[in-house]
């Protein structure tokens, strides 16, 4: 068996060279797609390399130095003290508590309590007098608007007692309402106990307030 040698093509070596070469560029254009600086400008529209703008006021014209204000002239030492002295005695008098409360407005004295009007009955009556319905009546013009109780008292061992304190009580409310006192401001009340009857205003911290037991017959 024999064998031939094929002489060697000068041109091998450069055209390999020429390859690697290609190869090579291909690898760093593909690189280059996909690079940190090329993705960035992509996310932050590729301004990073765009020149900053201009200072303000670069194209202005230069300031008129005539028309600069004079240099204020100096205090003397006492009226730089003066004036320091007013500033401070202000900032007293403003941060001072006494100088920021209005003055309190003079309060009306309240008005005089109305006292309860105490009624009589007739022994096992019900019906008011003359002169009770005028004092009623003279009542409900002094309540100040307040609501007001209208009680009736019976004696425990009356028969019916309740009922005849219901129907006392009842006479107050009516005679009230006739003297002006709207319904919704009487509250009825009546006690199986005591005797007469009573008007009583009702005021806020008497809200809880039963006329106690009447002695009058």
């Amino acid at each position: 068996m024999t064998y031939s040698q094929i002489p060697p093509d000068p041109e091998t070596p450069r055209r390999i060279a020429f390859a690697i070469m290609a190869l090579a560029g291909l690898a760093l254009s593909g690189c280059a797609a996909y690079s940190p600086e090329a993705l960035l400008h992509r996310y932050e529209g590729g301004v990073i390399n765009s020149a900053p703008p201009p200072a303000p006021g670069l194209q202005s014209p230069w300031p008129n130095l005539a028309t600069v204000p004079a240099r204020p002239v100096s205090l003397s030492p006492a009226a730089q003290t003066a004036i320091r002295t007013r500033l401070e005695a202000a900032n007293r008098g403003q941060n001072s508590l006494g100088g920021h409360l209005p003055a309190s407005p003079k309060q009306a004295p309240p008005a005089p309590a109305v006292p309860p009007l105490r009624l009589g009955f007739a022994p096992r009556g019900a019906v008011l007098s003359s002169t009770q319905v005028a004092l009623l009546r003279g009542f409900a013009a002094r309540r100040g608007g307040h609501p007001v109780i209208a009680a009736g008292f019976a004696p425990a061992d009356e028969p019916e007692s309740l009922r005849l304190a219901l129907l006392r009580a009842t006479a107050v409310a009516n005679a009230l309402e006739a003297a002006g006192v709207p319904p919704s401001d009487i509250r009825i009340e009546a006690l199986a106990g005591g005797r007469g009857g009573v008007a009583q205003v009702i005021y806020p911290r008497d809200l809880s307030t039963t006329p106690d037991a009447q002695d009058r017959s």
